[in-house]
């Protein structure tokens, strides 16, 4: 398994603490179902602060889809209520922030036992680990589109059939899906992990396990991304989703004008998503012509009138 797919996050652990000016106070989450397949993001390192490259994909994904709902879901029971999330929230009212509650997401599902022993904690990574089985769980039972919270999406994925995308001509990659409720692919893999959770390799229960189940299930080819098993599944091309891979990294936060100007402007991307793994150590100058920056600056306008000279 490649770098890329080892090393790849849902979330923002590690990402400095705020200064006190960035805090707002905190507010407990309503807990609820969330809608029937809209579109869900995922804090799941139980922050209460949201940072505003977070809320620069929240925003994006609300902007993108403003006739759906969209839910941002968070372990922790309270959010800091700063400014722009104020400031999101009265501009997207299809934006709703909820605490989601674990116990009832796992309670009779085939994962239940795997909660209860706390078998994440043997991982090497248990908070990435336990967050790539929220994920499956949560789009099992209500279907929609999921995003990492490192994903800006550039035009509605609501057209589009039971989706995923590849990151690599080996490996399909997990941090923007779309898949009705219950859909075989997504239980596939949720009966993988039952069968055989792999905490030795990052990827294991995120891009590797949706792999084999597509293999298996759909019969995928690689690295067409033809699943000629599964007619109502498509795989989509990297540019759909990760027109930059992992290992060009850089690319996101260099500054490169002509970059940014064909990333925002090519129909056939759909999402970008930014490896924040990689770039979340360093600065996105708000006015530069880095990649990154010129997206935030069309994709999040209100994270980047609130976040100052850098994101």
């Amino acid at each position: 398994m490649n770098g890329g797919t080892v090393k790849q996050v849902h979330g923002l652990a590690g990402s400095p603490q705020p200064d006190q000016s960035q805090l707002g106070p905190l507010v407990t989450l309503e807990t609820k179902d969330v809608p029937m397949e809209g579109v869900v993001l995922l804090e799941g390192y139980g922050s209460s602060w949201l940072k505003p490259r977070v809320l620069c994909s929240v925003e994006s994904a609300a902007r993108a889809h403003p006739d759906i709902p969209v839910t941002l879901l968070m372990t922790s029971r309270n959010v800091s209520d700063t400014a722009l999330l104020q400031a999101l929230k009265t501009e997207f009212p299809n934006l709703q922030l909820l605490h989601l509650e674990v116990d009832h997401l796992f309670r009779d599902s085939i994962l239940e036992y795997w909660y209860k022993e706390r078998m994440w904690e043997h991982s090497y990574w248990p908070k990435s680990h336990f967050n790539d089985i929220l994920r499956w769980l949560i789009l099992e039972r209500y279907g929609g589109i999921y995003l990492d919270l490192d994903a800006l999406v550039l035009r509605s994925l609501s057209s589009l059939p039971n989706s995923a995308g590849l990151e690599s001509d080996k490996w399909v990659a997990a941090g923007v899906l779309k898949f009705s409720p219950g859909h075989d692919v997504i239980r596939g893999c949720i009966e993988r992990i039952a069968e055989h959770f792999d905490g030795t390799v990052w990827g294991a229960n995120g891009p590797e396990v949706l792999t084999e189940v597509l293999v298996h299930t759909c019969a995928l080819r690689l690295p067409s991304g033809e699943t000629p098993k599964c007619k109502d599944v498509k795989v989509m091309s990297p540019r759909a989703f990760y027109p930059i891979p992992w290992w060009d990294w850089k690319r996101y936060v260099t500054e490169n004008e002509d970059l940014s100007r064909e990333l925002l402007n090519d129909e056939s991307v759909f999402a970008l998503h930014v490896w924040n793994l990689h770039t979340q150590n360093t600065k996105v100058d708000l006015m530069s012509n880095q990649p990154y920056a010129s997206a935030a600056r069309v994709l999040c306008p209100t994270t980047v009138n609130h976040s100052g000279s850098y994101l």
